[in-house]
């Protein structure tokens, strides 16, 4: 006979000095920086592994992350997750932007486990209590049901500042004439392709002419492909689904389905037109459609185009920036892309991660406060695993002062970021 049983609520009886929420690149780093700075760190994630946009929208490869003239612009813990990346084969070389998605997820597992941070798996931010300028708990839905929260202090890593926007705190979206954010993708992968005779210059010439007999549906001016490290595999970050709201469910939905149409598209325009892809088969797409740009917090400073292409040095730098104004456009064909100097940085400003109206929210990753313009230059992988260093590094600043985080002393900051390698 079967035993019956009655779902008992689940509870998290362990306390935490600090609660970081999201996965990816820049909340582990967040979690993994205040956890070697002793401090007791939970971190959440959605999905059964971590890594964000890298490994759940497979997003490839990592942007560059040294000036032109060879010299290491984002290092720390993101050049150890190369690092043991590297020592698994997973890469290359310390220099190459192409890694293996797999080896990747276990690279991050690795360094979870090194600095003794402790993970919820499928556990997703769904609600914030807040009052008085701070977070008292969230709660996390998750396969346990609802599981409320609390900590001293919060970091949100989740990408689209979903807890300071749960919490109630101003924030901005997309551009300012419309507030349209750049274009979502749906990254994948086609196996079965020979790059040597794969001509990318003749298959967007016949892409565009697709285009304008109304073949092609997709918006995009090019094919934008990289190969991948596998033979005859290549992968492909071309699909440009416009017009909708990254932080509206119902919205976010629609563009699942719109950027399949468009995969799909795509692959039977290579498979039957383009030479070296006859025989191509689609055999992964990402599990979650890639977002360029969401929310983005008021914060104490607001980061602009004229700083990243004027190489501004703040006081208050906590990590450095060598990419391009990048935009990709919201509605529809084009991408604005401007460099800076050559062999130059321009630096995040550490006001930039604190919202006006929070005193225990720490902001990591893309979300920081800024125009639409700037966004698109620092919200790439390396700049965003730096800004997550430092933002759990000042927690533990926050903890070890009893400050609130708008006041932690950024030399300090800066000090511990410099000894650790993360700000060269």
């Amino acid at each position: 006979m079967s035993v019956i049983q009655i779902k008992k609520k689940k509870e998290i009886s362990e306390t935490y000095d600090l609660i970081v929420a999201g996965g990816g690149l820049a909340g582990v780093a967040a979690a993994c920086s205040a956890a070697r700075e002793g401090l007791k760190v939970l971190l959440i994630e959605k999905y059964g592994f971590l890594g964000g946009m890298a490994t759940s929208a497979l997003v490839y490869p990592f942007m560059p992350h040294t000036e032109s003239g060879g010299v290491l612009a984002n290092a720390g813990l993101f050049l150890e997750l190369l690092q043991e990346t590297n020592m698994l084969s997973g890469n290359k070389d310390l220099n190459s932007r192409y890694c293996l998605t797999e080896f990747l997820k276990i690279a991050l597992d690795r360094m979870i486990e090194k600095y003794g941070v402790t993970v919820l798996f499928h556990s997703k931010l769904s609600d914030v209590e807040f009052r008085d300028r701070k977070v008292m708990s969230i709660t996390v839905a998750t396969i346990s049901g609802n599981i409320k929260l609390s900590a001293p202090i919060f970091i949100d890593a989740t990408g689209n500042a979903d807890m300071c926007a749960f919490a109630g705190l101003p924030y901005q979206i997309g551009r300012d004439e419309d507030g349209l954010c750049q274009p979502m993708t749906l990254c994948f992968r086609l196996a079965n392709i020979d790059n040597n005779r794969f001509d990318r210059k003749a298959a967007v010439a016949l892409y565009k002419e697709f285009q304008k007999k109304g073949l092609i549906k997709n918006t995009r001016e090019n094919i934008l492909s990289f190969k991948f490290p596998v033979d005859n595999v290549r992968h492909f970050n071309t699909t440009r689904v416009i017009g909708y709201d990254p932080t509206d469910v119902e919205q976010l939905t629609v563009a699942e389905f719109e950027a399949r149409k468009q995969m799909f598209e795509m692959y039977r325009f290579l498979r039957d037109n383009v030479e070296g892809c006859e025989n191509c088969k689609l055999i992964e797409s990402a599990p979650e459609i890639g977002i360029r740009e969401s929310r983005r917090i008021i914060g104490y400073y607001e980061i602009t185009a004229d700083d990243i292409t004027g190489t501004v040095k703040f006081k208050d730098s906590i990590a450095r920036c060598t990419y391009a104004i990048d935009i990709h456009n919201p509605s529809g064909t084009g991408t604005i892309y401007e460099k800076i100097p050559e062999n130059d940085y321009y630096t995040i400003p550490y006001r930039a991660m604190i919202p006006v109206d929070a005193d225990n929210i720490i902001v990591a990753g893309r979300p920081l406060s800024s125009t639409h313009e700037a966004h698109s230059s620092f919200r790439i992988m390396p700049v965003t695993t730096c800004i997550g260093e430092a933002a759990g590094i000042a927690a533990s600043l926050v903890k070890k002062y009893g400050c609130v985080p708008s006041d932690v002393d950024t030399k300090v900051l800066q000090n511990i970021l410099i000894k650790n390698g993360a700000l060269v």
